[in-house]
């Protein structure tokens, strides 16, 4: 690997932070209703959903892999959870049901993936339409309004001045740090992602590993359907869905995690997190139509993946010493 151009380097490696610091300025300039502590408050509190089911891209991102089930798999998850709770059956247990329900996805894409060899956009697409279908089969009742003080602690709560989601997100984010880092999980994952013949020669299980990145997906799915029902009393069955996981991918990839797979981090994925949610929230108070949002965030997203194959050519001629 060559060694020169340390500054290039790091540059690339804090362009999601530089970004939104950009961002930040820009947008403050433009009109400073966006940067007001309040509003700010609000960015964080909107991106902690975002970041969950980012993190749980992320994962299956670094394999080389996509996981599409997992937006309307946030709203079964919710449904599940929100109907054991109507019938009257206490939050834990409500929640293993949850649990238990998302980590059963999560096997059986990763099964499917890792041992059968399917593609996972073949894989996802398949189960993003089941799970549609069993969401609208198990909310039978529609519409479910919540009562739970936990919950509604969790989602609307503030500890000095500051939303417990936001708390409860950071403390996930710095679990999710340690277990890429530091365990054998996270560096069987970045060489995969890296390499998989090289990683296959250096004894990493291709097969079991990229199961459990999809078990961890869907952990992170339960977690970002935990917080979802906690934020609003009423759950439906659009809860979550496409425009959840578009965020969560634009999220992933505006924080630098490659599509082609080996490289991210979990800080560049909250980062990326509270860009989508800086840029949703510019948008409404510069006073963009709200059905024109998403085509602006599309417009992003395309714009995040042709920066992400610019990035990737740009390491590739560094790591090569094509650059003088």
């Amino acid at each position: 690997m060559d060694t020169r151009h340390p500054w290039l380097r790091r540059a690339l490696d804090l362009a999601p932070l530089l970004l939104l610091i950009l961002l930040v300025a820009a947008f403050g300039l433009i009109d400073a209703r966006v940067v007001t502590p309040d509003s700010l408050r609000n960015v964080l509190a909107q991106a902690t959903p975002v970041a969950l089911l980012g993190l749980g891209a992320f994962v299956v991102l670094l394999t080389g892999g996509i996981d599409l089930s997992a937006g309307v798999a946030v709203a079964f998850c919710s449904v599940v959870m929100a109907g054991r709770l109507d019938a009257g059956d206490p939050l834990a247990l409500a929640l293993l049901a949850g649990l238990a329900t998302m980590a059963l996805l999560g096997l059986l894409n990763g099964l499917l993936v890792g041992y059968l060899r399917v593609p996972p956009f073949v894989v996802t697409l398949a189960t993003m339409v089941a799970v549609q279908g069993a969401t609208l089969w198990v909310a039978q009742k529609g519409v479910l309004i919540l009562k739970s003080p936990t919950l509604k602690d969790i989602g609307v709560g503030q500890i000095a001045g500051v939303p417990n989601s936001v708390l409860l997100v950071g403390l996930i984010a710095i679990g999710a740090w340690g277990l890429m880092r530091w365990t054998r999980f996270g560096l069987r994952t970045y060489a995969i992602g890296s390499d998989p013949a090289a990683a296959q020669l250096a004894g990493v299980p291709l097969p079991r590993q990229q199961l459990l990145t999809y078990v961890v997906a869907a952990i992170f799915t339960f977690l970002t359907a935990v917080l979802m029902i906690s934020r609003v009393p009423v759950v439906t069955p659009n809860l979550g869905g496409t425009p959840l996981l578009l965020d969560a991918i634009a999220a992933a990839v505006l924080g630098g995690t490659s599509i082609f797979g080996g490289r991210g981090t979990v800080a560049g994925v909250v980062i990326g997190a509270v860009i989508v949610s800086l840029l949703t929230n510019a948008l409404r108070v510069f006073g963009v139509d709200p059905s024109s949002i998403d085509l602006f965030k599309g417009a992003i997203i395309v714009l995040a993946l042709i920066a992400d194959a610019g990035i990737r050519m740009l390491r590739l001629r560094l790591d090569e010493g094509r650059i003088g």
